[in-house]
């Protein structure tokens, strides 16, 4: 009896943790910052988000989402990118990053560079999923690792 339980039990957390994932998206990236509003106007320049709060006087954190004006950005879906205040001189670390699908990996890379990023190294081409896809590795202005993908045109998505 007691193995019968413990199977049930076993069997029905499984169910929950299944259901669970199945309602898992993507809510937002954050990454950190010493000057959150330079960091901000960076990726407004470079990706064309746009900031739709700010939290904080002087501003600790700005939210900023894809549209073509605020308030488009403000009534959209697409996950928000954070970024955050460091607090007391945080380490830099290149683990955590961005990572932004392109459609154009050179004019995304030079609009990058204009608006203050680094490359870490060059373009490079890798099968993924049997795929040829373009990655760049860059750094922004304030040190945060950031990686662009550019996919063949008729994919939707990594091919895993």
């Amino acid at each position: 009896m007691r193995r019968t339980m413990t199977a049930i039990l076993g069997l029905t957390t499984a169910a929950l943790v299944m259901t669970a994932q199945a309602e898992v998206t993507v809510m937002a990236v954050r990454l950190g910052a010493d000057d959150v509003v330079s960091l901000a106007k960076f990726y407004e320049t470079a990706f064309g988000l746009k900031e739709i709060d700010r939290v904080g006087t002087p501003a600790t954190e700005i939210i900023m989402r894809y549209g073509a004006t605020v308030a488009e950005a403000k009534a959209g879906s697409s996950p928000e990118f954070l970024v955050q205040k460091r607090e007391g001189g945080a380490a830099k670390s290149s683990m955590h990053h961005a990572i932004f699908r392109v459609s154009d990996m050179a004019a995304t890379v030079a609009a990058a560079k204009a608006a203050g990023a680094k490359m870490e190294a060059d373009v490079v081409t890798v099968p993924i999923g049997g795929a040829p896809i373009k990655i760049a590795m860059l750094v922004d202005p304030q040190g945060n690792a950031l990686e662009l993908m550019e996919l063949p045109k008729d994919l939707t998505h990594l091919p895993h």
